[in-house]
């Protein structure tokens, strides 16, 4: 059966204790710091459409602004005559005018349907690439269906500075029709000055276009005019959304996503929001961990007081579990040393509670315990007083019982005595224990016991015996067991008294038992009463010598004798534990 290991009753209270203590605590904190957090995110999205929404609508008043602006003044502008040059100095003066009252306009050129015109501001154009730009702008305004045309944000040189702009075209129409364009260079000064003021509380609001390139960003130095930002998931959104709605974007929108800056991948918020008139989209995004550090602080508040909760909880249920087991642990020791038998060792408890109940009637039950026990010790005393008193009177019956069936019989005097003596070396030797050794003593005794029942004609013959003389001595063992099988006590006796003439063979009597079917202490009684019938005198023969006679044993081992019986009388006699007390006659004379 598998025995479980026995934990302390001092590890069980104080779990009880952790899980009472922290467990609610933590469970509280979780469902607080989830809450929180919720309602955080929730108010971060809000923030985000708000500054999103809110930047959008300047950008597009802005640009609207400018619209407006360049509309009003190409409308008062009359565009024919430009081949004539007092009309075109006069209309170049009017330009230098217009772009001097507005800041952000770098430059600005009027060209009508014949691909006259004029220009004027503090920028040249003469960048090619700039030139096909305002080309493109100049052909999409001529276009039958066409409002106003921007397009990608670009960053250009003024001077030794790169300066991001974007190209609008805007058509000039006469009550004959399309009649030409007002294409302006225009700076994103006012948008970058936007963007850097919204960005605060670790937000980063920038602007892009439907292809994801870069409108204005707050790190101009990163992130330039034109740069392409589809890459991260948030801008991506924004271009999918244009490409759905075919430039229609109406709805804003807001996501978790994963941002990869500087090798490291942070977990980010974002929102976008469309600017339609312009085909942009305002982008607001921050890194989770700076939106929701509230929540952080608040985790590490929590693990904090869950530390001290714990500390606190194992310093009370270390206190309070001592108090009891330190009563438990003194029983238990008090149990131990009764077990041992040493009743002195008492409870010394002072406590009102069940627990001091419990060490006073433990205290007295010891008393009253060791009282009974010492009453049991001094009967089990006397019992064992009388028992050997009749155990000496039962030996000393027995040895007299032994002696006169010897006495029947002058050359067998001491017989049993000696086998008996024999017998006990040998199952000595054998490790027998001591009951063991008692029910060998008594049956070696009384081996011979039946020989009562034996004639004398038969028992003192002289010579030998007839076979069916023999077949009469041959009773004795059960004669034997039949005479004390009446006798409760001698019950153990009776096999070792019944077959010690068995043979290891088994050609022995009365039952032709053989090898381990022979009791053990048959099978030493055996080999003790024919080692001491060989070695004395009887009327059949004269006594043997020694060595004769081992070497006659010896021969019959495995045989007539158990072998392993045979080895330890043989180890018995060269260690001297059995001698001969009577001199042996020459083997000659058997």
């Amino acid at each position: 059966m598998l025995k479980l290991k026995r934990t302390k009753l001092l590890h069980h209270i104080l779990l009880v204790l952790l899980v009472v203590s922290i467990g609610p605590l933590s469970f509280y904190g979780w469902q607080l710091i989830q809450l929180n957090k919720e309602k955080l995110e929730t108010n971060e999205k809000l923030v985000q459409l708000t500054i999103a929404k809110s930047l959008s609508r300047e950008i597009t008043q802005y640009l609207n602004g400018y619209r407006e602006q360049i509309l009003s003044f190409a409308s008062a502008v009359e565009l024919t005559g430009l081949d004539t040059p007092p009309r075109v100095t006069l209309l170049q003066t009017k330009l230098e005018e217009f772009v001097t009252r507005s800041k952000n306009i770098l430059y600005i050129n009027i060209v009508n349907s014949r691909g006259k015109g004029v220009r004027a501001g503090h920028y040249n154009a003469d960048d090619p690439i700039v030139q096909r730009i305002l080309q493109m702008a100049y052909q999409e305004a001529s276009k039958a269906d066409s409002h106003m045309y921007i397009s990608a944000p670009r960053e250009i040189e003024m001077g030794d500075q790169k300066v991001p702009v974007i190209i609008m075209s805007t058509p000039v129409r006469s009550g004959a029709g399309w009649s030409g364009a007002t294409t302006v260079v225009l700076g994103l000064d006012e948008l970058l000055h936007w963007v850097q003021e919204y960005s605060t509380a670790g937000k980063t609001v920038y602007v892009v276009d439907f292809s994801g390139r870069i409108v204005a960003h707050p790190r101009r130095d990163l992130n330039p005019a034109g740069m392409d930002m589809s890459r991260i998931e948030i801008v991506t959104e924004f271009i999918e959304a244009w490409k759905q709605s075919k430039g229609n974007v109406r709805f804003p929108g807001t996501r978790p996503f994963r941002l990869l800056e500087g090798g490291k991948e942070k977990e980010m918020l974002g929102t976008y929001y469309p600017i339609p008139e312009a085909s942009w989209g305002v982008i607001v995004q921050i890194d989770q961990s700076a939106a929701f550090a509230t929540v952080t602080q608040m985790k590490h508040e929590t693990i904090k007081w869950g530390i001290l909760m714990l500390l606190l909880s194992l310093l009370v249920g270390l206190v309070s579990a001592r108090s009891l087991t330190t009563p438990i642990q003194q029983l238990a020791e008090s149990t131990r040393l009764i077990a041992k038998g040493d009743f002195s060792k008492k409870i010394k408890l002072r406590s009102s509670t069940e627990i001091g109940e419990l060490a006073e009637t433990f205290n007295k039950m010891t008393d009253d315990l060791e009282a009974y026990i010492r009453k049991l010790e001094r009967a089990a005393k006397e019992n064992h007083d009388l028992f050997l008193k009749n155990k000496a009177l039962l030996l000393g019956t027995i040895r007299a019982m032994a002696a006169a069936i010897d006495e029947k019989d002058p050359y067998t005097r001491g017989h049993s005595e000696r086998v008996t003596e024999y017998s006990l070396t040998l199952g000595k030797r054998l490790g027998m224990n001591e009951q063991s050794l008692e029910t060998l003593q008594i049956a070696a005794l009384l081996h011979d016991v039946g020989k009562i029942g034996i004639d004398d004609r038969v028992l003192k013959k002289p010579g030998d015996l007839t076979p069916d003389e023999f077949e009469i001595m041959k009773q004795h063992p059960v004669k034997g067991a039949n005479i004390m099988k009446s006798i409760e006590q001698m019950r153990e006796m009776i096999p070792g008294m019944k077959h010690h003439h068995e043979r290891w063979d088994g050609a022995g009597y009365p039952d032709r038992l053989r090898a381990s079917e022979i009791p053990l202490v048959a099978r030493i009684i055996s080999v003790a009463d024919t080692f001491d019938a060989m070695t004395t005198t009887r009327p059949y023969q004269k006594a043997i010598d020694l060595d004769l006679t081992l070497q006659i044993i010896q021969q019959n081992a495995g045989i007539k004798f158990d072998a392993e019986v045979v080895n330890v009388l043989i180890g018995a006699i060269a260690c001297g534990e059995i001698t001969l007390t009577l001199a042996p006659i020459s083997a000659q004379a058997v």
